[in-house]
């Protein structure tokens, strides 16, 4: 574990210490998050994501892909030589 005294400067500002942004890879007007867990102040690296995309970063969208992964790796699909066998296939369900 890496561990390095800080500062809390003026209007609560705080340098991250160059060697903790090397390892994060963190750069100048990069996002970061902050949450506080165990009375401990967490920064981790962020992105920002448009709205209509939020839903394929959600926990549920995550485990069905995982889901889905595991299902096609075990054989469980199906494949069809043209659009009118799958529409069938989708029909009859």
């Amino acid at each position: 574990m890496l561990e390095v005294i800080g500062r809390i400067a003026r209007n609560g500002h705080l340098t991250i210490p160059k060697k903790i942004r090397k390892i994060l890879n963190i750069e100048d007007g990069d996002i970061v998050r902050f949450s506080v867990e165990d009375n401990k102040i967490l920064i981790c690296p962020g992105v920002i994501v448009d709205k209509d995309q939020a839903y394929f970063f959600s926990e549920r969208c995550q485990r069905e892909i995982r889901e889905s992964e595991k299902e096609f790796k075990e054989g469980k699909y199906s494949s069809f030589t043209s659009v009118k066998d799958l529409k069938k296939a989708v029909d009859s369900d």
